[in-house]
């Protein structure tokens, strides 16, 4: 084992678990993103969601484009399995921010399990990596051990 903190950063176990949560995270941020980006599944799109946001929440245009830009990458990174860590990371500030804005729109538990679950999974993720079939997974078994 070495000390170099990129390869922890990569490093991952090459089991099922990860994947499944990493698959299923990047399911649900896709769904969110292409409403946001593009208007699909029924969603207001790109200047939809900043109008919105900027008008309903008070929110900074690009603060709310970074947030949509995020969730895109987040998607990508989750089902790529590349910088995961990252990404998980990622999920954890966005989901933290949408269980803020759900506490104080709607309050109830109900509303509130969508966000806290996504964000735990995030957490999660972040802890363990993006396991198997995964560039993360890749990186630390073939490329970072001739670097020590």
């Amino acid at each position: 084992m070495t000390n170099n903190p990129v390869y922890h950063f990569f490093h991952t176990p090459g089991n099922l678990g990860p994947l499944v949560l990493r698959m299923t995270v990047a399911a649900i941020f896709f769904f969110h993103s292409a409403q946001k980006t593009l208007g699909w599944f029924g969603g207001p799109g790109g200047s939809g969601t900043l109008a919105a946001w900027s008008e309903t929440l008070g929110m900074p245009t690009a603060v709310a484009a970074a947030i949509i830009i995020g969730e895109v990458l987040v998607c990508l990174s989750l089902f790529f399995g590349f910088l995961t860590r990252l990404a998980g990371l990622g999920v954890m500030i966005i989901m933290s921010g949408a269980f803020v804005v759900v506490a104080r729109s709607a309050g109830g538990f109900a509303d509130l399990e969508l966000p806290l679950i996504v964000c735990a999974s995030g957490f999660a993720l972040f802890s363990f990596g993006a396991g198997a079939l995964s560039v993360d997974r890749a990186i630390s078994r073939n490329l970072l051990p001739l670097v020590g």
